[in-house]
C-alpha cells in the first residue's frame, strides 16, 4: 500500500529531531576543529545579522561521526549518530531525495546542481544545512529552516515554495561597483536593476567586498558598493549519483557588457567616479547555499578590479534622480546610431573620472580634451577656436552664458596646452582641477545632448560664429 506523503507530517517530525541534535552536537563542537566559530560581520555595518555557523564544519563533523566505525570510534560517536540517524532517515522520506539515493542502505550520497556547478550531497550533508540556516532565525527557527528547505525541494512553479523561500531562490548576474550610494533597488532596464548594498550582501562573499573596494569604504559602512544586477529565481536539481547532467550554461557575458555601458553613463550623468569592482555569475543567496548545504558559494568572478588607489574615506554622494534619469535614457537608447557614435566619448569621461596615481589629475585634463574634440572638431585647423565657438552655441541659451562658455573652454585649451608642452611653471593645482571641472562639465552636458539630438549638420548653420566675425579676433 502507497503512504501519500503529507508535507505538514514531513516538517513536524524534521522540526521535531532538529533540537535533540543539536543538543547531541555541543560536546562535540569545542574538539573539532573550533567548529563553533562565527563567520565576521562587515565592519562598519548597522545590524549585520546574526552570526551564521560555519555549515562546512558541521558537515565534516558528521561525516566523521558517520564513518566512526572505520577507525574504532563508534562508541565515541554513538550519542551523536543516534540524533543525526532520525534526521537522516527523515530527509530520506521525502520524495524528491528518495528518488535519487541509491538502493543500498548506507549509501545515500547523489549528485545536487545548483545553476552552473554541482557535487555529491547526502542527507547528512542537508541536516548540516539545516542546523546553519536554523541559527540564522529567531523563534520557531527549526520549523522555519525544515519549510525552506521543502520549499527548495519543490518546483520553481510552486507558488507555496516561492511564498515559503521569501527572496530566497533569487539569483543574479552582477557587475558589483563602487560609486554614488543607491538607498533602494532601482529598475533600470527589463534585465538591469540597480542594488543597494544591503541587497548586495545576500549575493556576495563577505571577504570579496574586504579585498575589492577601496580601504576606507568600510567607515561608511560600505554604503557606496552596489551592484547593477540582472536577477531569476532558480531551483536545485536532484540527480542519482554518477548519472550525466548537462550544467545551466546561460551566458552572463552580454548582460556584463550591457550593466558596464550603464554605469559608465551613471559615472558621466553623475561626475562622479563608478568603479567597477567584479563581474559575478551565477550568484545565490548565501543563505541559500548553506541551507542546502553548500556553504561558501563558487566565487563565480569573471574580472575584478580592486580599487585600492582610492581611499574611500569621503562619503560618496547620494545618486541623483536627475543623474539617473539621464543615464537610463541614455542608455535606453544605446542601440542607435546616435549612440555608436558617442560611446567612445562616454568611455573616455568615465575613465577620466576614475584614474588615479601621480598622473591622474594631468591624465583627467587630457582625456576630456579628447572627449571635446571628438564632439566639436571634426575637420582640421583652429582647434581651440571652433571648441570655444562650437560649444557655446551649442549649450548656451543667451548672450553671457555663450559667453562663459566660451572663457571656460578658452581656459580649459589654455592648461591642456601647457600639461602637453610641460609648461609646469603657468600650472598650480587649483588652475588644473578649475579647469578639469569646468571642462568636463561642458563635456558632459554636450554629450547627453548630443545623444538626445544628435549633433548639428552644419555648425555655421547653426549659428557657430567662426570666419569673419569677432572671435575670430580672439
Amino acid at each position: 500500500m502507497t503512504v501519500q506523503f503529507s508535507v505538514r507530517d514531513w516538517i513536524d517530525r524534521l522540526a521535531g529531531a532538529l533540537p535533540g541534535l543539536a543538543e547531541a552536537q555541543e560536546p562535540y563542537l569545542p574538539g573539532h576543529r573550533n567548529i563553533h566559530m562565527f563567520l565576521p560581520a562587515i565592519s562598519g555595518v548597522e545590524d549585520g545579522g546574526a552570526p551564521t555557523v560555519r555549515v562546512e564544519e558541521l558537515g565534516e563533523l558528521y561525516a566523521t561521526a558517520r564513518y566512526s566505525h572505520l577507525r574504532g570510534e563508534e562508541a565515541w560517536y554513538a550519542a551523536l549518530n543516534a540524533a543525526l540517524d532520525p534526521v537522516r532517515h527523515i530527509l530520506l522520506g521525502h520524495p524528491t531525495i528518495a528518488r535519487v539515493v541509491g538502493p543500498i542502505i548506507g549509501r545515500d550520497n547523489f549528485y545536487m546542481q545548483v545553476l552552473n556547478s554541482g557535487g555529491s550531497t547526502s542527507p547528512a550533508d542537508l541536516a548540516a544545512g539545516l542546523m546553519a540556516r536554523a541559527a540564522e532565525h529567531s523563534g520557531d527557527r527549526f520549523r522555519k529552516a525544515a519549510g525552506e528547505l521543502h520549499a527548495f525541494l519543490v518546483a520553481v512553479a510552486d507558488e507555496d515554495g516561492t511564498a515559503i523561500l521569501d527572496g530566497l531562490d533569487r539569483g543574479c548576474d552582477a557587475v558589483l561597483f563602487h560609486g554614488p550610494v543607491v538607498e533602494e533597488r532601482i529598475d533600470v532596464a527589463e534585465d538591469v536593476k540597480l542594488l543597494p548594498f544591503e541587497e548586495v550582501r545576500a549575493f556576495v562573499d563577505e571577504e570579496m567586498v574586504f579585498e575589492l573596494a577601496p580601504g576606507g569604504a568600510g567607515f561608511h559602512g560600505f554604503r557606496s558598493v552596489g551592484a547593477a544586477a540582472r536577477t531569476f529565481r532558480w531551483r536545485p536539481a536532484f540527480y542519482r549519483a554518477g548519472y550525466e547532467r548537462e550544467l545551466d550554461s546561460h551566458d552572463a557575458v552580454p548582460f556584463f557588457h550591457r550593466a558596464r555601458t550603464f554605469l559608465q553613463l551613471l559615472s558621466v550623468a553623475h561626475a562622479a567616479p563608478v568603479l567597477p569592482l567584479a563581474e559575478l555569475s551565477h550568484r545565490i543567496d548565501r543563505s541559500a547555499g548553506r541551507l542546502l548545504g553548500r556553504g561558501e558559494q563558487s566565487p563565480g568572478i569573471y574580472r575584478s578590479w580592486p580599487a585600492k588607489g582610492f581611499d574611500g574615506f569621503d562619503e560618496s554622494p547620494v545618486l541623483r534622480r536627475e543623474a539617473l534619469d539621464e543615464a537610463k535614457e541614455a542608455f535606453e537608447n544605446r542601440s542607435s546610431e546616435r549612440y555608436r557614435k558617442m560611446a567612445p566619448v562616454a568611455g573616455r569621461l568615465a575613465e577620466a573620472l576614475a584614474r588615479n596615481g601621480p598622473f591622474a589629475v594631468a591624465d583627467r585634463v587630457l582625456d576630456v580634451g579628447i572627449a571635446l574634440e571628438r564632439m566639436y572638431v571634426l575637420d582640421e585647423g583652429k582647434i581651440s577656436r571652433k571648441l570655444r565657438n562650437r560649444a557655446a552655441r551649442h549649450l548656451a541659451t543667451d548672450g553671457p552664458d555663450q559667453e562663459s562658455i566660451r572663457e571656460s573652454a578658452q581656459e580649459f585649451y589654455a592648461v591642456r596646452s601647457d600639461i602637453v608642452h610641460n609648461r609646469l611653471d603657468r600650472l598650480t593645482p587649483e588652475r588644473v582641477h578649475g579647469a578639469f571641472r569646468d571642462g568636463f562639465d561642458i563635456a558632459r552636458r554636450s554629450l547627453f545632448k548630443m545623444l538626445r539630438e544628435g549633433r548639428p549638420k552644419d555648425w555655421n548653420a547653426s549659428g557657430n560664429l567662426e570666419d569673419g566675425s569677432r572671435e575670430e579676433m580672439r
